[in-house]
């Protein structure tokens, strides 16, 4: 049986599904074609997503690979997951972990939009950007990351700035494919950005569209999911997102001071541009 012998783990609307179609041009690495498998976070299945009940059933979304020296899958719940740290640690106690971190008032106001734009969010962003909702909750990093740190060896978790991602994604991605074992110096194609922060054209079409991406999603074959046709054909309802406002982000960022302080130090890296206005 095949299971993975890397996971990244998020954070959500930090560039993973960038992070998803670049790993999967390598040729020594085989990356599960359903990028969010969520195996790890049976929250997920709460929430009505298609989840593996077994662990030889997760190991079906691997069975495609040979000789491929690095097999993965891209989860980011993972990171979000109360119990997903715990549940790793029992069944790939050598599994390396990768996680990208964003500016959290960023990845909070893109989370926001992300969700309005599939349909899972309708209310004013001022409601929800607040303590206590998920969408906020979800870019307080150092709790999540510590239940990681308490688990598995600091060598074999790596943490990739989201801002050095987008200025040499090149450069990013020669630290990850080193990290997982497999040539860092092979060429990828990174000129494409995917799933950039955009919204609907059309509320009322967006969804309708959505109300049938569930159905649509049982239907595809599992050797297309993840080639990139569904995003593609969905992005000509969307259009270009407005940036967060300046108060917004200001006044998010006072909120997540402490969390980003308590992170830097738990992650040894200088976050300190992420709380300059």
């Amino acid at each position: 049986m095949k299971l993975p012998t890397f996971l990244v783990i998020g954070a959500a609307k930090s560039g993973t599904t960038s992070l998803h179609f670049y790993l999967r041009q390598h040729p020594d690495i085989y990356l599960s074609p359903v990028k969010e498998t969520n195996f790890y976070s049976p929250e997920d299945r709460m929430r009505g997503r298609l989840v593996p009940r077994s662990l030889e059933e997760y190991a079906r979304f691997f069975a495609g690979a040979r000789a491929e020296r690095a097999i993965g899958e891209i989860s980011p719940q993972y990171l979000n997951s109360d119990t997903a740290a715990a549940r790793i640690a029992r069944d790939l106690p050598n599994v390396r972990l990768i996680v990208s971190l964003r500016n959290p008032a960023d990845r909070a106001y893109s989370d926001y939009l992300g969700r309005v734009r599939i349909a899972r969010e309708s209310r004013p962003i001022e409601l929800v950007m607040q303590p206590g909702e998920r969408i906020f909750d979800d870019s307080l990093y150092y709790p999540k990351l510590k239940r990681y740190f308490n688990r598995f060896p600091r060598q074999r978790v790596h943490v990739m700035l989201y801002d050095d991602f987008l200025q040499d994604s090149r450069a990013a991605l020669r630290h990850v494919f080193a990290f997982v074992g497999v040539d860092p110096d092979f060429p990828v194609e990174t000129s494409t950005r995917h799933n950039p922060a955009e919204a609907p054209r059309s509320v009322a079409f967006n969804q309708l569209a959505w109300r049938l991406v569930p159905a649509l999603q049982r239907l595809v074959p599992l050797r297309w999911r993840g080639s990139g046709w569904g995003e593609a054909l969905l992005r000509r309802t969307y259009r270009r997102a407005q940036p967060i406002s300046p108060e917004l982000r200001r006044r998010l960022l006072a909120l997540y001071r402490q969390d980003v302080v308590a992170t830097a130090e738990l992650i040894q890296l200088d976050l300190s541009a992420w709380l300059d206005d």
